[in-house]
């Protein structure tokens, strides 16, 4: 088994995704996000690219919740705010969700043998839930404007450093190792590193520094969102349910 990583959504390759587990990984703030909103009860999440695509889906039992440019939807119920969801319960109801890079790149991997959601939250669940899938391992950061998170491929850094604990004849390639010694280096700084990064200045000037701050905290939840007939579920491991089905207008 091997583990490759991907620096942003526009060097995603299809030998990245055929049959391969795919952990996409977009800590400001989509995958934090994902993860809040399962925990705080909602059935599941339904990740679209459009602003358009998440109106068309309101109904009273669906929610929508978006932003562009870390500013939110103001049509919507809720930001891409983790923060949001985990101060609230929504049992039983379905998310929308669509933000300007995380939900386009899960769209991008949708065709992986299978499509997990990471982040520093659930780092060790998600490690843990892919290399029980025994396949070989994308650890896809999505990025933020077409460029290189920081933040993304620590947690990429992470979840390698897991993985070879785990898994030590696991192969990880250059890139991997270096993100792996990065995250070593600077994990005693978390969360409050997350403010220092180009993607954390950027949403702290929008007053968005306890998001920031709740993204950076490790393995708070142990559920792994994972992606079935395009909604994003709890994985049968940590949480059992029926499939999800199409929100009803």
């Amino acid at each position: 088994m091997k583990i490759d990583v991907v620096q942003t959504m526009e060097e995603i390759r299809q030998e990245h995704i055929t049959g391969r587990t795919v952990i996409v990984i977009d800590v400001l703030k989509a995958a934090s996000t994902i993860v809040a909103a399962l925990s705080s009860g909602f059935a599941s999440v339904l990740p679209v690219e459009t602003i358009g695509q998440a109106q068309a889906l309101r109904s009273q039992n669906v929610v929508c919740a978006g932003e562009r440019h870390g500013k939110k939807v103001a049509e919507f119920e809720y930001s891409n705010s983790p923060v949001a969801f985990s101060i609230t319960r929504q049992n039983g109801k379905q998310l929308v969700l669509t933000t300007t890079d995380g939900t386009i790149a899960i769209s991008k991997a949708a065709r992986a043998a299978h499509v997990l959601i990471g982040c520093f939250l659930n780092a060790e669940a998600c490690i843990r839930e892919a290399l029980k899938r025994q396949l070989d391992i994308t650890l896809y950061c999505a990025g933020t404007r077409h460029e290189f998170a920081l933040e993304d491929g620590l947690a990429a850094g992470l979840m390698i450093h897991r993985a070879q604990q785990l898994q030590p004849a696991i192969k990880v390639r250059d890139l991997g190792k270096a993100l792996e010694a990065s995250y070593l280096h600077l994990k005693n700084e978390l969360p409050n590193l997350l403010l220092e990064t180009s993607n954390g200045k950027r949403l702290a000037q929008q007053h968005g520094t306890d998001d920031v701050l709740y993204c950076g905290q490790l393995n708070v939840f142990d559920i792994v969102p994972v992606l079935k007939n395009k909604y994003l579920i709890i994985a049968p491991n940590a949480k059992s349910g029926d499939e999800p089905t199409a929100p009803q207008a």
